[in-house]
């Protein structure tokens, strides 16, 4: 299968034969979305958020197979533990034991993550072939369009402790609509616990900054996106249907690290400075949780102030990450040196043991000449007692005869020389 290299997309797109003619194209929220031609093609299932311990957009593939029945060519694990995860954040404030309304359950596995946790989960989805699958682990599913207003009628007068909308309210064309639906749902005490994209993410800025604001099949720009949120307005969303957010979890993706592939060396370093001075530029969603607004004001402004001590601490966590990765780089560096250091010494090491052998040989060579000297100075002494004794004066005359000699004998120079 291939993998994005930064953010662990999955994709299968191979035809098979299918048992009966594919319908039309369509999604709504995280369902399914079969395509297909002349009774080939794949049921497509896209989840953003899902990537383990990072974020990023996880696609999931089932294929029917003879029967009408769907086989699994890759199946979503949710792990609670993982870190700087979508499904992880929602799983925990959906808690244990609670009665959930799952809006666009899909194929069920986030289900069977809250199943596991002793929740009863009731599920809307659109695709009724996903909805089927579901039902393994609901205990029912109502299939039908959240956009229109009569599929919440279908859930009865039953009322629960939490609604769940993840990745869901970015795919509707009136998600205020469907967030006061869900807020009808909900028992005095419950809560909606939701999970959103974040469009003002650093890279989306830069992309638009090259004159790029280009739809894919998966992640931020998700061609099936309707709405788009920041924090900001994500919290008037919820407001304006009556509810108050009272926690905020942040997806952290870096500058650069996103689906959208900007290149790091087309953007100069002040304009990633200037947005980086956004505490949110790097987050890619937002999981948030909210209740009922009661109207009371202190409330209201508890409420606030909570958004704004939890906003104060995913900031700092933010930091502290940035400062952990920045402490494992001078780490990994000040090993390097430490290495490098360690090369040093051991080269230094080798040139004073060679510096040593030369200073050996040095004092060697000074022995010899020394050796030498008194060798020369002692021939010198024998040679002058030589010219001082009688014999070697007596045989001057004879010396001088025999240099007379030689120059008689000598032929005499050419002329001109």
């Amino acid at each position: 299968m291939p993998r994005h290299p930064g953010l662990g997309f999955v994709a299968v797109e191979e035809p098979v034969d299918l048992p009966f003619e594919p319908a039309t194209p369509q999604r709504r929220g995280p369902s399914a979305l079969l395509e297909g031609h002349g009774g080939k093609g794949v049921v497509r299932y896209s989840e953003p958020g899902c990537a383990a311990s990072t974020a990023g957009t996880f696609t999931q593939y089932f294929i029917p197979s003879k029967g009408s029945s769907l086989a699994f060519v890759y199946d979503m694990t949710v792990d609670p533990d993982a870190e700087n995860n979508t499904h992880a954040y929602a799983l925990a404030m959906v808690g244990y034991n609670k009665s959930v309304l799952e809006v666009g359950c899909a194929t069920g596995y986030f289900t069977k993550a809250m199943v596991e946790r002793g929740c009863k989960v009731v599920g809307i989805e659109l695709d009724p072939a996903a909805a089927a699958v579901a039902e393994e682990w609901a205990e029912r599913v109502v299939v039908g369009d959240i956009d229109r207003g009569d599929i919440w009628d279908q859930v009865d007068d039953e009322s629960f402790d939490v609604v769940l909308c993840g990745d869901v309210l970015e795919h509707l064309r009136d998600p205020l609509g469907a967030l006061r639906s869900a807020v009808r749902k909900l028992k005095p005490e419950g809560v909606v616990v939701a999970s959103l994209p974040n469009v003002a993410h650093g890279d989306v800025r830069l992309a638009l900054l090259r004159g790029s604001f280009r739809y894919r099949d998966l992640g931020l720009l998700d061609r099936t996106h309707i709405r788009f949120f920041t924090l900001e307005t994500a919290r008037e969303l919820f407001r304006d249907a009556g509810l108050l957010v009272v926690d905020t979890k942040r997806v952290i993706v870096p500058l650069f690290g996103s689906e959208l592939d900007v290149p790091r060396h087309d953007v100069l370093q002040s304009t990633v400075d200037e947005i980086l001075t956004d505490p949110e530029a790097e987050s890619y969603q937002f999981v948030v949780k909210a209740v009922r607004d009661n109207g009371v004001q202190a409330t209201a402004a508890l409420a606030d102030r909570i958004g704004e001590l939890t906003d104060n601490v995913a900031h700092e966590g933010v930091r502290t990450a940035l400062l952990r990765h920045e402490l494992a780089q001078a780490a990994a560096e000040n090993a390097a040196l430490r290495e490098h250091v360690t090369n040093l010494r051991e080269q230094v090491g080798n040139l004073e043991r060679h510096i040593g052998a030369l200073d050996g040989h040095i004092a060697g060579l000074d022995q010899t000449i020394a050796h030498l000297n008194g060798a020369f100075a002692e021939s010198d002494a024998r040679y002058r007692a030589l010219l001082a004794t009688k014999a070697f004066r007596l045989m001057a005359p004879i010396r001088q005869l025999y240099g007379s000699l030689r120059s008689a004998g000598r032929p005499a120079p050419p002329e001109g020389k």
